[in-house]
């Protein structure tokens, strides 16, 4: 579990970000980010209905979760982040989910 001072919680937060933010993509996720003046970084997951039913949305985010812990560390401060879940996502290995997420984050240029 992700501690709670990175989590976002609102439905407002996730909005703003949506709005405001720049999108970054591969084949099994979406990467939503926006600037601001917190120091800190807060993330996000969704996962829409076209992934599947609610037990495969709850464990692909469970598995982006998991995925993105070691990562927070060196993500890049004063930033908020959204990890969108794909159809494809579930037919991932951990590796590879992995692999992914640290893509998504070089192309946006959001790792230390």
């Amino acid at each position: 579990m992700i501690q709670a001072k990175y989590r976002l919680k609102k439905r407002k937060q996730f909005n703003y970000i949506y709005r405001k933010g720049r999108t970054v993509g591969c084949d099994c996720l979406t990467l939503v980010y926006s600037f601001c003046k917190m120091p800190n970084i807060k993330v996000g997951f969704s996962a829409s209905k076209k992934v599947g039913n609610s037990v495969k949305r709850h464990r692909a985010l469970r598995r982006m979760r998991h995925a993105v812990k070691p990562f927070l560390a060196r993500m890049t401060p004063n930033h908020n982040y959204i990890f969108v879940a794909k159809e494809t996502l579930l037919e991932k290995s951990a590796a590879d989910l992995t692999k992914a997420i640290e893509y998504v984050l070089k192309k946006a240029g959001l790792l230390k």
